[in-house]
């Protein structure tokens, strides 16, 4: 230490008259599991002169079942005894009124998200020195991550041990093994147990006190059959509402539990119930636009025209998503619905058990400028998938767009709103971003990735500034377009090392209250070229460039290569008699059946499809219990694939089409030109290197699983052409038929591997 520093700090111990330093660990704790008392340990280790756990006494169900009380004993249990009730955790007021406000300072010990939320003057960071006493503010120190594995479970939230636990479903031997997994111990199990069990009671009480099936069956008086999906109800406002939950409250009191917890008690805002047709009103005045009742019978509750065929079909889908961006959610395409509106336009007809599931699977790869492969799309059909292994072998991927390379660098969102903001995720894209400052805060600590990220936002700040007022609207729109972009920065590199520090644009993403309705474009190259243009592309880290264009040659051996793809294409669309014209989802619902039939043999098609929905689509909403499936055995298999089988087939059920996407993605790969590395060759030999060194650590480690993992990967990228498929590139982006898609080749897997020695 210098003598200047060592003054300093002498003058700050002197002028401070800190005597006392209490440490507070604020929260919830519904309950306190063994990760929050590890978190307590910790803290109560940095040898601050008293310790506490605050937490309310506030009842909230379903989120805080547990009083004060019954979490004091809970807390116990894990060998802590400070324990305090307080009004406000984040004031504990109850706990430092005991001690000098002037003498005494305060270190509330929380995640990173409450540090931010709680910094400003009060609250500031605890750097290991208390300089003011709690009158004039406190600290905040950020608790280490300690996450809550439970076999079986995974990671675990307090929201899914209160579920878990709650599940009367559950063998007993199974929830008290859970049980100790969470606590460490099996104190206070009745009391927690049975309280979460009564709380999952209430919370589906709606269910059981009523006869779903029986109110779904209600009669039309119109069309005399057992057609009706019920009876439309919307309320303008909070008060029209709890006037009418306070006439039915007697009868359905579990369900208006649940329906009052949604609402809350924040006044809603008041809306127009009357339909318009620029979409500007309220709710339809029809469940859908196609014909209401009986085929051949027109309803009356359908107070529109009725429309068949497409024409219905996309009057539903033009509401549907001007409702789903109106609530911040994209908008779901249902698998096959689109096909059937355009063969059946005289009348609509009813799908029979074992028909294809639609109900609520994402058509996957349509976000605006986002990349999957091929096979991650489900609308996609296998003429789809044929026609992609074509042109690609052709070197024709840019028949819609040119085709560009998928960088290897550290993703950031950018937009320019009264200066530079950035986003890493939708939620910073929600709030309008956050600035350069909040960027440093982030990634503070982090080395180079920290150099990365602040070198680049200050060399972007330059150059946009450099642009006049009309062209930043031009690409900005104040804030509302974002530009999509990479940071090359080759000392914070991934797998593959880029010999100069880029900044590259890919594209320019236009948003609506969050959600991406459009894009501009060529807009990553035009707002590179209007920074070139004024000379502003070279920066002091990094230079800004544009997306690059790769020139995509055609296969030399495109005659037996073609053949031999679609080969492989035909085999797997032979086991299931797939044609053209059916969709990749159709054909994860035929395996999925194809192996429940297997392992479930008998069952019920009720429950198949439930089954099917649930593991083909990962649609929880089939639930496993014995309300679903009543048979204790087929219920306790099920459970059993749930839990420990169904990511294994998910795996097993995508492995052929990504070693027939990967492979194409190598092939292609090979005979493109214009990568960004500007030494190709020795890009590709570090990639090598890296690959031999992760598989150096992995195997001398000795983690089965990471070995596993390890051999896994390895096959895959045997099975593409090994170390003579590797490019200096993560892959390339092309656009089909308006959507973005990738190739990757051997960088899947590879990515893989190098990261098992990081992650």
């Amino acid at each position: 230490m210098s003598l200047g520093k060592w003054l300093a700090n002498q003058i700050v111990e002197e002028d401070s008259n800190i005597k006392v330093v209490v440490a507070i660990y604020p929260g919830r704790f519904q309950p306190m599991g063994k990760h929050h008392a590890k978190t307590f340990n910790w803290l109560n280790s940095q040898g601050f002169d008293a310790t506490y756990v605050a937490t309310s006494g506030k009842v909230d169900l379903p989120k805080s079942p547990f009083s004060f009380n019954e979490k004091k004993k809970i807390i116990n249990s894990h060998g802590i005894s400070k324990v305090v009730q307080v009004k406000n955790p984040y004031q504990a007021t109850e706990i430092l009124s005991k001690y000098d406000p002037e003498t005494t300072a305060a270190v509330f010990m929380v995640g990173k998200k409450d540090a931010q939320r709680l910094g400003g003057k009060f609250f500031r960071p605890w750097k290991g020195k208390a300089e003011v006493g709690y009158k004039e503010g406190a600290y905040t120190l950020i608790a280490p991550h300690v996450s809550l594995k439970v076999s079986g479970y995974g990671e675990m939230s307090g929201t899914t041990i209160r579920t878990a636990l709650g599940d009367k479903s559950l063998d007993k031997k199974e929830k008290l093994k859970l049980f100790k997994g969470i606590f460490g111990h099996t104190k206070n199990y009745k009391l927690i147990v049975n309280k979460l069990e009564k709380l999952n009671e209430i919370m589906e009480g709606f269910c059981y006190y009523f006869d779903i099936p029986k109110l779904l069956k209600e009669n039309s008086t119109t069309a005399g059959d057992n057609i009706d999906d019920g009876p439309r109800g919307y309320w303008g406002n909070q008060k029209s509402w709890k006037k009418f939950g306070k006439n039915i409250e007697k009868y359905i009191n579990p369900g208006m539990e649940v329906l009052n917890y949604l609402t809350g008690a924040e006044e809603f805002f008041q809306h127009d119930t009357a339909f318009k047709k620029d979409m500007s009103g309220g709710p339809t005045a029809a469940v859908s636009y196609f014909p209401v009742g009986k085929p051949g019978t027109i309803g009356g509750t359908n107070y529109l025209s009725d429309k068949k065929g497409r024409v219905a079909y996309e009057r539903w889908a033009k509401w549907s998503k001007y409702i789903a961006t109106r609530v911040g959610y994209e908008f779901v395409n249902y698998l096959g619905a689109e096909i059937s509106s355009v063969s059946n336009t005289k009348e609509p007809t009813s799908q029979k058990d074992g028909t294809l599931v639609t109900e609520g699977l994402l058509l996957e790869g349509g976000a605006y400028g986002h990349m999957s492969h091929p096979f991650d799309d489900r609308g996609l059909t296998f003429g789809d998938f044929r026609q992609i292994i074509d042109i690609a072998l052709q070197g024709k991927l840019d028949i819609d767009e040119k085709a560009t390379e998928k960088t290897d660098g550290q993703n950031l969102f950018i937009t320019w709103n009264k200066g530079l903001k950035a986003a890493r995720n939708t939620g910073d894209i929600k709030k309008g971003g956050v600035d350069s400052k909040a960027i440093a805060k982030k990634f503070a600590g982090r080395g180079n990735i920290e150099k990365a990220f602040n070198y680049a936002m200050n060399d972007l700040s330059k150059a946009i500034k450099s642009l006049n007022d009309k062209q930043i609207k031009k690409i900005f729109d104040d804030g509302n377009n974002w530009v999509n972009m990479e940071i090359m920065y080759p000392a914070s590199s991934n797998v593959v090392n880029y010999d100069a520090p880029n900044l590259q644009f890919h594209n320019v993403l236009q948003y609506k209250d969050g959600t991406p309705i459009g894009a501009i474009a060529d807009g990553g190259r035009i707002l590179a070229g209007m920074i070139k243009q004024v000379d502003a592309n070279v920066q002091k880290n990094f230079s800004i460039i544009g997306p690059q264009f790769l020139k995509v040659n055609p296969h030399q051996d495109y005659s037996a290569k073609k053949p031999y793809f679609l080969g492989k294409l035909n085999k797997l669309m032979k086991k299931f008699n797939m044609s053209d014209s059916n969709t990749f989802g159709e054909y994860h619902q035929a395996w999925w059946s194809d192996y429940v039939d297997k392992k479930l043999k008998g069952i019920d098609n009720t429950i198949k499809m439930g089954l099917v929905k649930r593991w083909a689509f990962f649609d929880k909403s089939f639930r496993l219990n014995k309300k679903t499936i009543p048979n204790e055995k087929t219920l306790a298999i099920a459970m059993d694939i749930d839990k420990m089988k169904h990511a294994d087939q998910v795996k097993k059920n995508m492995l052929p089409f990504e070693k027939l996407f990967f492979e194409l993605g190598a092939e292609v790969l090979k005979n493109a030109e214009g990568f960004l590395a500007a030494n190709p060759d020795k890009a590709v030999q570090n990639i090598r290197k890296q690959i031999k060194n992760a598989v150096s650590v992995v195997r001398k480690g000795g983690d089965i699983k990471k070995i596993n993992r390890l051999s896994q990967q390895l096959n895959k990228l045997n099975s593409i052409g090994g170390m003579k498929s590797i490019v200096p590139s993560e892959g390339l982006v092309f656009v089909y038929k308006g959507k973005t898609y990738k190739l990757t080749g051997a960088f899947a897997p590879i990515n893989q591997i190098t990261g098992m020695i990081y992650f």
